[in-house]
């Protein structure tokens, strides 16, 4: 903070000459108060061991800021170098730097007060001269100080001081030097390289005089200084060397004289310096070239000059910009005309033209100015003429055109030194305009520090040139920056000329560099496309002339300041560019041309203003340049600029930018498709403020919608780039939420491509998952519910429930129309979808309003219904077609609901259409289908019947059928009954028009449908019996179809419903009802036969004819045989090995429905009619029993032998002393020997717990008859034991305690038997 306050301004880097607005204290003032503080400063004895007397750093400050107060006193006042007080002022400020350098001052406080000594001489150099002219021992000393600045500035002290010095002492000092050098004493580094900075100074100094120091003495100062160069290392050579370059400030070297004659000096050197040169020490390689220079002020022998100027040409290659800029300055000494003189070099604080000048910080006059140099030194301009030539030839010939781009910027360097150090030199007047032409072709090379030195060159060039120069160059500065200049030169390109920098391309297939004509040739032969090379060439071509803009604005930026009204006729071509390159991708590029936009424009706002138009002309066409750079510089130009715009500005050209950015997000290059995305960013910003009616007038903001909206709709929404399509939706969401009502001439279009999106955007995996959902085990109408709900939760769906809200009567019209086009012509799930819920919400918005149109709609959507394959679609248009329903005329409703019911008799499709519908129109148009519930009742009956289960074992498609039937049963019927009985008549008549129709589908419907009517109805469903019973038994007979089954069962159900009225009405129907349904038992088709048996089962029930056992046995005997011939003969073919085929098992007799029938025969039949079958029975019993059939089998026979025991127990009790009592006790007797064994047997092998109890029942009923019949005729048994045995061995309680009833029987026979005896 407090060097801020004593420096301020430091950190601009700003000179006192700049800065005279800053006052310092006078250097007395200041001097008084710090003596003040420390009295001991102005005493000087041994100033080397005294002690310091401030801290370093505080001495730094010190040192500095007085410095600033005398340089600004001076300023002020030029007289005052003869004022007595300054000097003695002056000579204060020398003892307080003398004692600064005390030893145990910091190296930092020396070198900057040995520097303030030297400042301070710059000024008052004869008075520093004189005072130190006492001190040179002191001097001496301090020649071997550790710090190189220290050395080097007491040197240069050591020559100002020599200046005061008489002769005498000068050439003893010099001879003093000169021995400490070359003598056999070693000397330190430090030591060595004081000395020989000193002696070049000192010597350069007495070379001035006049007289001179003798020749003997300067011989040996030359070949003390060559040895040093010969034999030394690079730095001490490097500081030989300028110490020669000193010396030849001041005069012409001599030919140096050794025993074998006289030789140049250069000559002796050239080969060290030529080693030296091409070695890696940069500050000794800096060194040496500028004291060449420095040789060749005075020098007048031309070998003398070509050797230097060969040596310095020799580093044109080097990489090393310091170095290049040294060989400049050097070659600007040689030229001649340098604004410098040998007193500035040796007698201030001077380093380097290029320091001293700062030429690339652009501010170069006022760097002289100091100095006080008139630009001319005393060399005679003859003998340089022809040097000049050579480095005029070498620039232009080969260096600034060369193939080798370390040629060119050295070229570069060197030609802005020559134009900076010698600008205002005649011969470089005369060579202006080639130096324009090389300056303006070296723009556009690739290095930056060869295009940045040639856009600084421009701008010397201007300063330097005549007004005819100056409009030349801004003429050429503008063709340059506007893309319509040429080159004027060609660069010949050979084998290793770089055509690109290294990476620029990427790499060749090997993994190579690509960045030389000749890499980039064998690429193209590899190849195979020897053509391809022109395309690189192009694109380097194209890199050149983008390189040339940023050059030639580098330059520009400070013509424009001195051209003022000369640019005026250009502004028009140059804005919009200047325009487009503020935003280029490269950054320097950006720079470059913003510090042109900063020269030439002082009001931004109203130049752009008024060259917008331009401006988006240049850009629109540059967004579809074939150049990326100058796409994506383009785009994010148009972002920035459109913003806040009003519609007057943006208008005419708001589709062209909505072209640009689409385009731009589909580039092939990743930065322009990020700007693309930027400046689509900003014009939907843009649009939407536009066509908001809140804040753009009413006008504008429709004519913006009619620009956008359609364009958006046809050429952003419908884009196969999903990035342009999803910012195209969400730009037309917000504009339909923001421009209300502003939307309606839009609708028809907006809503149509909006439905269209719904399936175009959706995710295409979705599609793949659909077409092997069946693989993976997802079920088709989950994946295609999860797809409209996602289409629903979408931004076009969010669009149309708004277009929904700004819909009215007018906009029906054109509406309308385009929907009915989309329903027949809409492709997608979700599309489809989309319509049919858009219709049917419209509906619901416009209410009465669509009646005009539901007409149409009616025609339309019944088809789709019935054609649509998606159930989900299905759903959607059966809704719409319900929604249009509710609205529609009594005919049309009467006629829809008409052919909606008549869809049941067709295919499955049809019959799903027909639930949806019916579903739908229950759902939402309740009160208009609760006046045909004639027509849907029946239907909604008869297609619900598949629902039963025990009914559709085989039917699953048509069990989801009447599924979708029962839902709808469920809502439109209060009781099954109740509405049975309410519709019978109509329900009657359907069932029987559906038995005849020639559908097998409807005909089994029918029969399931009797089968329900006679289950919930029972005997009221009388007085439709014999029209039933006709419809159904006229069916029956004929080839069997699939299905056919459910006949029978109504035959059934018929008979169980109405015996009575059947048996009444006609005696010998149920005769005819018996035959029919037997001779369907002797089928071959297992299920159908199965149902015959179930059938029969009922029949002999329902009517109870003690007739039909004679009727029936025989058959049901006849068929007992049959299975148990089909049993073997199974059971020889597994024997054989073989597999027995599915056909053949359909064709086995169902055993257990027989034995049902058996059981139904016995319950009906006389005792008599058993009797005279009794040995059949026992049959029948036994082949049911044994062991090779199932265990349901045998539950059957089980039933069968508790009913025969049943009737048999009743008719005991009945027959006593009559004729059939005898053959009862047979039969009984048969019953005990015969069937019980075989009952005992199943208990013991089938493990059935089931089995065990109802055998042991059956055992127990025979048990109890034998006993009733009597006593003894069961006392001997064969089966005892077994019966025994396996009561031991039963697990099962309840059967075990009815074989103890069994055992107890037996016994309680015997014992009574004994008591008898």
């Amino acid at each position: 903070m407090a060097l801020e306050g004593l420096f301020p301004g430091k950190d601009e880097e700003r000179t006192i000459n700049q800065n005279l607005d800053l006052k310092y204290p006078k250097l007395r003032s200041m001097l008084d108060y710090i003596l003040e503080q420390q009295p001991e400063l102005v005493l000087s004895t041994e100033m080397r061991e005294h002690k310091l007397l401030f801290p370093s750093k505080m001495y730094v400050a010190m040192i500095q800021f007085l410095l600033k107060c005398f340089e600004w006193e001076l300023e002020q006042d030029k007289a005052l170098k003869s004022s007595s007080e300054f000097l003695s002022s002056v000579e204060k400020l020398c003892l307080l730097l003398e004692h600064a350098m005390a030893v145990e001052g910091s190296v930092e406080l020396h070198a900057t007060a040995s520097k303030a000594l030297i400042t301070i001489g710059s000024h008052l150099q004869e008075i520093i001269a004189s005072h130190y002219a006492l001190r040179v021992s002191w001097l001496k000393q301090l020649l071997s100080h550790l710090d190189l600045d220290t050395r080097q500035s007491v040197a240069r002290l050591l020559g100002i001081a020599s200046s005061a010095l008489p002769s005498s002492e000068s050439v003893a000092l010099i001879g003093e030097l000169v021995s400490a050098i070359s003598g056999t004493d070693k000397l330190r580094f430090e030591a060595k390289h004081g000395a020989v900075c000193a002696i070049g100074y000192v010597a350069a100094d007495s070379m001035s005089r006049t007289p001179p120091m003798p020749e003997t003495l300067f011989q040996n100062t030359l070949k003390c200084l060559i040895d040093v160069v010969n034999s030394e290392i690079a730095t001490l050579a490097s500081v030989a060397m300028q110490a020669l370059g000193h010396i030849g400030l001041r005069v012409s070297f001599p030919p140096l004289v050794n025993d074998s004659g006289s030789v140049d000096i250069l000559e002796i050197l050239r080969e060290k310096l030529s080693k030296l040169l091409s070695g890696g020490d940069t500050k000794a390689i800096q060194k040496i070239v500028i004291s060449l220079g420095h040789i060749c002020i005075k020098e007048t022998s031309t070998s003398h000059l070509n050797i230097a100027l060969n040596l310095i040409l020799s580093l044109c290659r080097s990489k090393v910009e310091d170095i290049l800029f040294a060989a400049g300055e050097a070659l600007s000494f040689i030229w001649g005309g340098v604004p410098v003189t040998a007193d500035i070099i040796l007698k201030t604080n001077y380093t380097s033209l290029s320091m001293t000048s700062n030429f690339l910080m652009g501010d170069i006059s006022s760097s002289w100015s100091k100095y006080g140099s008139n630009g001319k030194n005393e060399a005679d301009e003859d003998y340089h003429a022809s040097v000049r030539d050579s480095i005029t030839r070498k620039l232009f010939d080969d260096l600034l055109y060369s193939s080798r781009k370390e040629e060119r910027c050295a070229g570069s360097v060197w030609l802005l030194s020559l134009t900076v150090y010698c600008g205002h030199h005649p011969t470089i007047q005369q060579l202006l305009p080639e130096i324009q032409e090389a300056f303006s072709h070296l723009l556009g090379e690739q290095n930056e520090l060869t295009q940045e030195l040639a856009s600084q060159g421009m701008s010397i060039v201007y300063e330097l040139g005549d007004a005819s120069m100056k409009k030349n160059l801004v003429d050429a500065f503008v063709t340059t920056l506007t893309g319509s200049g040429k080159r004027k030169r060609a660069i010949k390109l050979v084998e290793d000329s770089e055509v690109f920098q290294e990476g620029a391309v990427g790499e060749s297939p090997s993994g190579g560099k690509l960045s030389t004509y000749k890499e980039l040739c064998s690429l193209a032969n590899e190849m195979g496309q020897p053509d391809l090379i022109y395309k690189f060439m192009d694109l380097a071509n194209y890199q050149a002339s983008l390189n040339s803009k940023r050059g030639a604005a580098f330059g520009f930026s400070k013509i424009a300041k001195q051209a003022g009204d000369a640019l005026q006729p250009h502004l028009c071509s140059l804005i919009p560019r200047l325009v487009r390159y503020q935003y280029d991708p490269d950054k320097n590029v950006q720079d470059a041309m913003a510090h042109i936009w900063k020269s030439l424009v002082d009001d931004p706002k109203r130049t752009m203003d008024e060259h917008l138009d331009l401006i988006f002309d240049d850009l629109l066409v540059q967004s579809g340049s074939r150049l990326w750079r100058s796409r994506e510089a383009s785009c994010l130009a148009l972002a920035d600029i459109i913003q806040g715009r009003k519609f007057d500005q943006v208008g005419k050209h708001l589709r062209k930018i909505w072209t640009a950015a689409f385009r731009a997000m589909d580039d092939i290059k990743e930065t322009v498709r990020i700007s693309g995305d930027k400046l689509c960013r900003s014009v939907t910003s843009l649009t939407i403020r536009l066509c908001d009616v809140t804040l753009t007038g009413i006008s504008d903001a429709s004519q913006a919608m009619e620009i956008v909206l359609p364009f958006l709709l046809a050429e952003g929404i419908l884009s196969k780039v999903d990035s342009i399509c999803k910012a195209s939706i969400g730009v037309v969401m917000k504009l339909v939420k923001g421009a209300g009502i502003a939307v309606r001439p839009h609708l028809s279009d907006l809503v149509c491509c909006m439905l269209e999106s719904l399936s175009s955007l959706e995710d295409q995996g979705l599609n793949y998952v659909e077409l092997h959902a069946a693989n993976a085990g997802i079920q088709t109408e989950k994946l295609e519910n999860l797809r409209i709900s996602i289409a629903k939760g979408s931004p076009m769906w969010d669009t149309l429930d708004l277009c929904i809200n700004v819909v009215d009567t007018e906009s029906l019209d054109l509406l309308v129309p385009r929907l009915a086009r989309l329903v027949r012509s809409g492709v997608g799930l979700n599309t489809r979808v989309g319509v049919a819920s858009f219709i049917s919400l419209l509906v619901q918005k416009v209410g009465t309003d669509i009646k005009p149109f539901t007409s149409k709609l009616v025609r339309l959507l019944f088809p789709v219904v019935k054609e649509e394959k998606s159930t989900a679609a299905k759903r959607a248009f059966a809704s719409a077609c319900a929604a249009v329903l509710k609205y529609a005329a009594p005919s049309q409703a009467q006629t829809l609901i008409e052919e909606t019911a008549a869809l049941h008799i067709d295919d499955r499709n049809a019959q799903i259409s027909c639930a949806i519908l019916l579903k739908a129109y229950s759902s939402m148009a309740s009160d208009v289908l609760s006046g045909y519930h004639a027509v849907i009742i029946p239907v909604i009956f008869i297609s619900r019947s598949e629902s039963d289960p025990s009914l559709t074992l085989r039917f699953e498609d048509d069990k989801y059928v009447s599924g979708l039937f029962e839902e709808l049963w469920e809502e439109n019927t209060s009781g099954d009954r109740v509405t049975l009985q309410l519709y019978l008549g109509e329900i009657v008549s359907l069932i029987c028009e559906c038995i005849a129709s020639s559908s097998w589908a409807s005909k089994r419907k029918s029969g399931k449908g009797v089968c329900k009517l006679g289950e919930v109805l029972g005997e009221s469903l009388s007085s439709h019996q014999r029209i039933l019973l006709e419809s159904v038994m006229k069916e029956v007979p004929g080839r069997l179809w699939e299905g056919k089954e459910s006949l029978l069962y109504a035959i059934g159900a018929i008979s169980i419903s109405c015996h009575k009225a059947i048996s009444i009405e006609d005696s010998a129907t149920p005769l005819a009802i018996l035959n029919m349904v037997s001779s369907a038992c002797a089928k071959k088709v297992k299920k159908y036969r199965e149902a015959a048996f179930s059938s029969l089962d009922q029949v002999i029930k329902a009517f109870g004819d003690p007739e039909f056992f004679n009727i029936i046995f025989p058959l049901l005997l006849e068929m007992c045989n049959s299975a148990v011939i089909d049993r073997s003969g199974q059971a020889s073919l597994a024997g054989d090995g073989t597999k027995q085929g599915s056909d053949d098992g359909n064709a086995s007799v169902p055993l257990d429905k027989v034995l049902d029938c058996v059981t139904s025969c016995i319950h009906v039949a006389h005792v008599n009619h058993m009797l005279e079958h009794k040995k059949n029975l026992v049959q029948v019993l036994l082949i049911s029993l044994s062991s090779g059939f199932q265990w349901t089998v045998k539950m059957s026979a089980f039933s069968s032998i508790k009913e025969l025991s049943s009737r048999l127990q009743k008719s005991l009790n009945n027959s006593e002393g009559t004729s059939s009592h005898a053959g009862i006790s047979s039969l009984v007797q048969e019953l005990l020997h015969s069937v019980s064994p075989k009952v005992i047997e199943c208990i013991s092998t089938v493990k059935i717990a089931q089995v065990h109890i109802t055998a042991s029942e059956c055992l127990l009923e025979i048990f109890k008859l034998c006993k009733q019949i009597s006593p003894a005729c069961s006392t001997d048994v064969p089966f005892k034991g077994e019966l025994l045995l396996q009561y031991e061995v039963e697990k099962t309680v309840e059967a075990k305690s009815l074989l103890k009833q069994c055992i107890d029987i037996l016994e309680n026979q015997e014992l009574e038997k004994v008591e008898a005896t």
